[in-house]
């Protein structure tokens, strides 16, 4: 993914605090930006994902596909469920989609008990969601999920 990446931000404190970056596309704009999350996102700290995305996306979001990338997320809770819910329905409203990549532990145990994964397409890789939204291939059906994947949580 050609990309330029923008400054991060942080949510909360200590180790405990989550980190925001995105990665934004090429200037062509034929790839989504990836938002990476890191840390815990709790009831104190999701507000700042849309802070973050409002900041940096301005009056672009919405206006794009998304991709969040999971990989270094650590732990989330039902407001992190509930957030996802809203964005992707705001996403959808102007035509656009909401994947995620990479979830691992906890976070794709959460995806998996809810049922996230019949909502919002998950996939094993960043490469591979990208790739779905730049190709217009999202399917009908949501990718298959599996609640642990066979390299280990």
């Amino acid at each position: 993914m050609t990309s330029s990446k923008t400054p991060s931000s942080r949510a909360g404190g200590g180790e405990r605090g989550a980190r925001l970056r995105l990665l934004a596309p090429a200037p062509s704009g034929s790839e989504p930006p990836v938002l990476q999350l890191r840390g815990e996102f709790d009831l104190d700290t999701v507000p700042e994902i849309d802070r973050f995305l409002r900041r940096r996306l301005g009056p672009l979001y919405h206006q794009q596909h998304l991709v969040i990338d999971l990989e270094r997320t650590t732990f989330v809770d039902s407001s992190f469920v509930a957030f996802l819910i809203r964005l992707v329905g705001d996403q959808r409203a102007k035509r656009k989609e909401l994947v995620l990549a990479r979830p691992h532990g906890q976070v794709r145990r959460v995806v998996a008990l809810v049922g996230l994964h019949n909502i919002v397409p998950v996939y094993e890789s960043v490469e591979e969601a990208v790739g779905a939204l730049v190709r217009g291939s999202l399917p009908v059906i949501p990718p298959a999920f599996r609640t642990a994947r066979s390299d280990a949580s």
